[in-house]
């Protein structure tokens, strides 16, 4: 053993093994059991189990009772250097987002939106529902509702993956600010259907007011996503993050500070 290596923790050295077996693996593979890993590095298990429960904490690995840890799938990543879509995080990753429609129809407009979308009692809005996965998964489930004095008279026909895609080849504008809140809730039993998730499973609640440039209200979403499937990047007080370079807390990969994982 060099020098070097003599100072870094065990269980440190065992997840930075992991980490290179788990990127040239394919998802669900398995990877060594402990007693293997506790020979291979001459540790406890106790050691090895460290290490391998901080990797399945960060959604890297995963375990099922009897049979072993596996590598998880990979989850699409939110970053925030831009207005981000869910059809766009997907393509980030190089995968293909695919839209399922549920609905898509005029309702009376909500209590809550009549004053931020500057309507009346009675106006109708578009509200529009939908399922977006990626290679058969569903990540996320989603609602919008769209000012229709921006948005008049979409069509079900006009949406193919991407709505923001859409709102820009009918109405030449699409929202290039917004206002993002996320918590954490447990599903309803409909929404876990159309996720695919257990029943009993939480899931991550986002609420939007997206806005045009001249700050007009254009969109209010509500979204219940995966949290088995999604991670938002954070940088604070990084400026190189923005300008696209590579931001610090990336060199370090057993220290993973810019990654909020749900």
């Amino acid at each position: 053993m060099s020098e070097d290596l003599q100072h870094i923790p065990h269980y440190i050295r065992i997840k930075k093994y992991l980490r290179e077996l788990a990127a040239q693996a394919k998802p669900h593979d398995s990877i060594p059991s402990e007693m293997q890993l506790s020979a291979q590095f001459s540790v406890s298990r106790g050691t090895v189990k460290q290490a391998v429960m901080d990797l399945v904490n960060e959604g890297l690995l995963y375990r099922k009772q009897g049979r072993g840890t596996f590598v998880s799938e990979p989850r699409i990543t939110r970053s925030f250097d831009r207005l981000p879509s869910f059809t766009e995080d997907i393509r980030r990753m190089g995968k293909g987002p695919h839209t399922r429609i549920l609905s898509l129809k005029q309702v009376p407009v909500p209590p809550n939106l009549i004053q931020l979308f500057s309507l009346e009692s009675g106006d109708n809005v578009i509200k529009f529902k939908r399922v977006v996965s990626t290679e058969g998964t569903p990540v996320v489930v989603l609602t919008s509702y769209l000012n229709p004095r921006i948005y008049p008279h979409l069509k079900a026909d006009e949406i193919k993956d991407s709505l923001y895609e859409a709102l820009k080849s009918k109405y030449g504008i699409t929202p290039t600010q917004a206002q993002d809140t996320y918590s954490i809730v447990d599903v309803a039993p409909k929404t876990a259907a159309l996720l695919q998730c257990k029943k009993s499973a939480s899931v991550c609640f986002s609420q939007r007011i997206a806005y045009l440039a001249d700050g007009r209200v254009a969109e209010y979403v509500e979204s219940f996503i995966r949290s088995d499937r999604f991670q938002f990047n954070i940088y604070i007080g990084m400026n190189n993050a923005m300008n696209g370079e590579t931001p610090p807390s990336q060199v370090h990969s057993d220290v993973q500070y810019s990654s909020v994982i749900l």
